[in-house]
């Protein structure tokens, strides 16, 4: 049986599927060399026993999802198929020996049609921010898509009866379905301001078992999907570097005792903590809570922090300032990007300069800031 054309794949029977026409590229980490990923291999599923001459074959396709579509037959026997709220599913007419190649089924499997096509999130209605991201609605976008499956039966009938029954399975592991989420969000497009998508596809290598954070390093796991695998492109050591730089600056601060706000009034340095609140995310997850369609989440390069205290308080304020002035002091040996985030917005230059509501001599990128976000640099 072949079911892709790349060979670790095939190997195993697992598969990605890309559109006619289409050419997209592979290889995400900063070590990969991109390639274009190899156009979609035809499924060819070959019976090797020896067939009596009156006895006749028949196939059977079952496409074990409604939302992955048909199949394009390209043996040159005929059949019938249809769609039932199960899936697709095909069958051959009963093939005698006057049928070239009745031995081997070769078929290609529908695209899988990402809709809508463009990213929408943003503020809604009432300046509310939008839950829905402009997604397949698919899925359950803290799991993963419906595996691609394809059933595959051949009978051998003799007189009528049916004398023996032969079963083939086509199915996506884990590894590919991650894949297939790339190659389905390669052409997105983006609402408003910014890039479009392609980013490119992981290789099968690129993608691995979640890694252990240090204990130290406390918050939710490095990935929030559920496929229990992850791509790492260095957001584990950068998280490492910003909480080891936090907790310095914070030692030694409260060691000095000096530390003040715009008024040159001393500020009590409280003990907070950093937490990481995402990671790795993969595509569907990403559209879901991101209108950042070339986010680097995708990629692995990237994560989130919040300082452990009420949101919005003095107390997590003073602690973003901490922290951002810890980074910056230390801007060449991390050697990344950051940026305070609000929502989903980035602080401006202005809001790190200026005080005016409440008057409390904090700049106000802290006072509002309620993640930072940073990232390895592409």
């Amino acid at each position: 049986m072949i079911s892709s054309a790349d060979p670790e794949s095939n190997a195993i029977q697992s598969f990605v599927i890309i559109k006619k026409g289409s050419f997209i590229k592979q290889g995400i980490k900063h070590s990969s060399k991109q390639s274009t990923i190899s156009q979609q291999t035809p499924f060819v599923i070959k019976f090797t026993d020896k067939i009596g001459p009156n006895q006749l074959l028949k196939w059977d396709i079952k496409v074990q999802d409604k939302q992955h579509g048909t199949i394009k037959l390209l043996s040159k026997f005929t059949g019938n198929g249809r769609m039932l709220s199960s899936g697709y599913h095909w069958q051959s007419k009963p093939l005698d020996s006057n049928v070239r190649n009745r031995q081997q089924l070769i078929f290609r499997p529908a695209p899988f049609s990402h809709q809508p096509a463009i990213y929408k999130k943003g503020k809604g209605p009432q300046g509310k921010r939008r839950k829905y991201g402009g997604g397949t609605r698919n899925i359950d976008e803290k799991k993963y898509n419906p595996k691609f499956s394809y059933h595959v039966t051949l009978s051998v009938l003799d007189n009528g009866k049916k004398i023996g029954t032969h079963k083939a399975n086509i199915s996506m592991d884990r590894i590919d379905m991650i894949r297939q989420e790339y190659i389905n969000h390669y052409d997105i497009k983006r609402y408003g301001r910014g890039d479009n998508g392609n980013i490119p596809v992981p290789k099968r290598h690129e993608i691995s078992s979640i890694p252990e954070k240090p204990e130290k390093l406390a918050g939710n796991p490095l990935t929030e999907s559920q496929y229990e695998l992850i791509i790492n492109d260095g957001m584990l050591d950068l998280a490492k570097k910003i909480s080891s730089t936090y907790t310095d600056s914070l030692n030694k601060l409260k060691s000095e005792n000096s530390f003040y706000d715009l008024h040159m009034k001393k500020l009590n340095i409280p003990d907070n903590k950093l937490w990481i609140t995402s990671g790795w995310r993969n595509p569907e997850r990403n559209e879901w809570y991101s209108n950042a369609v070339n986010g680097i989440h995708q990629r692995g390069g990237a994560v989130d922090l919040i300082i452990m205290a009420p949101a919005n308080s003095r107390q997590s304020s003073i602690g973003y300032w901490i922290l951002w002035n810890a980074l910056q002091e230390k801007k060449s040996e991390i050697n990344a990007y950051w940026q305070l985030e609000s929502n989903g917005r980035p602080m401006t230059t202005r809001e790190f300069k200026q005080d005016i509501e409440p008057a409390n001599g904090i700049p106000d990128a802290f006072d509002k800031a309620d993640h930072l976000h940073a990232n390895v640099k592409y």
